[in-house]
């Protein structure tokens, strides 16, 4: 637990100095990539989920 804190503190500056005029602490900062990758899994999963909708369950057991 120690050493995620840590690397979180050392990250944190180390993204402060890449970004200018930018702390790693904003809200923005910090959500805006979690959104996008949220953003980016619903995407990829929405394919899936279409086909699965489409499929009658009992067809399915009915198979096996």
């Amino acid at each position: 637990m120690r050493h995620r804190l840590a690397f979180g503190m050392v990250s944190a500056r180390y993204l402060e100095a890449l970004l200018y005029q930018v702390k790693a602490t904003d809200a923005p900062i910090l959500t805006t990539p979690a959104l996008a990758i949220i953003a980016a899994a619903l995407l990829a999963a929405a394919p899936a989920v279409a086909r699965a909708v489409r499929i009658d369950p009992v067809a399915m057991l009915r198979v096996d």
